[in-house]
């Protein structure tokens, strides 16, 4: 009798079938898991960066910092608003392959360094002036784009363009005595607080 009853009992429990999870049981593992995915995607979002809302500074060797400390050229000393992206040597036509790529991080402002490395390669006067004329197609681009024009050539050949250039597109100038060649700390520094009083 002992066995027969106990069968008995195995077959009414088999017959009730699994015991279901009610939903206040299976809620913690469900949010559990939620949040896992949740986190998993958090990590692998890829968040595109901001856009720069300062000053970009563009030009040759003075906008490089030749002449003084690593990292004291004029253009390091005027501020985390202003990103220095001098190089060394380059000329109009390097500056108009690279501008378009500086000009999709949408700056407040541009301050460009122009003349003194294409007077150093001697270029030919009307390639200089074509140059001007296609960097300002790009700008005239970007009506609300502020403009810093520094005159680093010293003759008069090249200097005039530059000058007529920057009226016509409504920019700031600044030339003469203050890229007296070869550049030195000293005359860093002194550009430095002119560009300052130009930007603030």
């Amino acid at each position: 009798m002992k066995y027969k009853a106990l069968a008995c009992m195995l077959l009414l429990l088999w017959s009730c079938g699994p015991v279901s999870e009610t939903p206040e049981a299976r809620g913690p593992a469900r949010q559990q898991s939620q949040s896992s995915i949740s986190a998993n995607r958090m990590e692998t979002e890829i968040v595109p960066p901001k856009p720069h809302q300062g000053w970009i500074a563009c030009g040759g060797r003075w906008t490089a910092g030749e002449g003084a400390d690593l990292g004291a050229g004029f253009a390091d000393q005027l501020g985390a608003a202003v990103v220095n992206a001098g190089i060394t040597g380059e000329p109009l036509p390097g500056l108009l392959q690279r501008l378009p790529q500086l000009l999709d991080r949408k700056p407040e402002g541009m301050i460009l360094e122009i003349g003194q490395e294409d007077e150093a390669l001697n270029a030919p006067l009307k390639a200089f002036q074509k140059h001007l004329n296609a960097l300002g197609k790009q700008l005239i681009e970007y009506p609300d784009l502020k403009l810093v024009i520094l005159v680093s050539a010293r003759e008069a050949a090249y200097r005039e363009p530059i000058v007529a250039f920057a009226k016509k597109h409504g920019a700031k100038l600044l030339s003469g005595d203050s890229f007296v060649h070869p550049p030195t700390a000293t005359q860093h520094n002194a550009l430095a607080k002119q560009v300052r009083q130009m930007l603030y």
